[in-house]
């Protein structure tokens, strides 16, 4: 559904939903003048006090409101209304006059004429008040929903922005990885080829909205294999799988930073005693996903956090509010991020 045509739907409910009021408007005050009277006089009663009503709860609700009360012009407004309210109090007065003169008909009720236009005028008063302030309860409702699509607006920018800084990211190291294979002259070149147009295609047509766990995994496997192409002797680099559903809908391209920073400062290629353990679990209480690796070769504690780090955060804080924990746990050798997400 567009928004030309979503708009045009609310529209008509908005129009309904007066028009609707306005006609069981008139069916109250039609009941209620036919216990006082009979004949023609209930229908054309009923007409003038609808009518002219109908013009003061406009009058305010498309004038007054928007005019002064919202632009706080106070005063000012206090003394439309009370103008609006004598003048459809007079209105009122004539209109009853003339049908009373038409069908020779006199009020029931014992009321002096002072007495009878305070309380036409008090009514008129309400009204008016009912008008402002339904008017006011329709603006809030729309000022909070425009904040709601403002904030969702937002918030899928900060995302796009997040994924945009971290696809280069991940794009450099790849070629990188491959580039080291071409002057090399290794056959594994044209694998590792391979293996990156799977992780772009992932990135660039898979990852609108969330995934399967299942895609997120496969490009986990494909960045394994094209980082373990890059050497010749075999390497520390191990991903244990523990899923019995694969299939639960994730944030892409959330786990493949993790293994991005987690090579980065393991120091895997630089050191036999360098490694990078990955655990990835799903059960009941939802994904754990766990990567540690050695710190061989980086003395500074916060070179180990990484340029994908605070990113992750922020789109957790984002994707999954009150649904993750993150938690890392580092020390001279060994650097353990454990993120747990609830996937009901």
């Amino acid at each position: 559904m567009t928004k030309e045509t979503t708009e045009n739907r609310t529209k008509s409910i908005y129009c309904g939903i007066h028009l609707s009021f306005w006609i069981v408007a008139f069916n109250t005050v039609l009941y209620v003048v036919a216990l006082f009277a009979n004949g023609g006089y209930i229908i054309q009663r009923a007409l003038v006090l609808v009518v002219v009503n109908v013009l003061l709860f406009y009058a305010c609700y498309w004038w007054v409101v928007p005019a002064y009360i919202q632009q706080k012009r106070f005063k000012t407004a206090i003394a439309i209304i009370f103008l609006l309210a004598i003048a459809i109090t007079f209105l009122r007065t004539v209109g009853d006059r003339i049908l009373m003169g038409k069908f020779e008909w006199d009020p029931l009720y014992n009321f002096s004429a002072q007495g009878r236009l305070l309380v036409m005028l008090f009514g008129e008063l309400s009204f008016a008040v009912f008008a402002i302030l339904l008017r006011l309860a329709v603006s809030s409702y729309k000022n909070k929903r425009r904040m709601d699509e403002l904030k969702k607006l937002q918030l899928n920018t900060e995302l796009q922005f997040l994924k945009a800084q971290m696809n280069p990211h991940f794009l450099f190291n790849s070629i990188n990885n491959i580039y080291s294979l071409v002057l090399l002259r290794s056959d594994k070149a044209p694998q590792a080829l391979m293996k990156l147009s799977e992780l772009l295609r992932y990135s660039l047509y898979d990852c609108h909205g969330k995934v399967s766990l299942w895609q997120e995994m496969e490009a986990l496997d494909s960045y394994i294999e094209l980082f373990k192409l890059k050497y010749e002797e075999d390497i520390r680099l191990e991903f244990v799988k523990t899923v019995g559903d694969a299939g639960y809908q994730i944030e892409p391209l959330l786990l493949v930073p993790l293994l991005e920073n987690a090579l980065k400062y393991s120091g895997i290629g630089h050191s036999e005693e360098a490694f990078v353990l990955l655990k990835l679990s799903v059960g009941n209480n939802g994904l754990v996903f766990q990567i540690t690796n050695s710190k061989i070769g980086y003395s500074k504690p916060e070179e180990a956090s990484g340029i994908g780090l605070a990113n992750i955060r922020k789109r957790l804080q984002n994707i999954y509010p009150g649904q993750h924990v993150f938690d890392i746990i580092e020390n001279e050798h060994k650097f353990e991020a454990t993120l747990k997400i609830s996937l009901r």
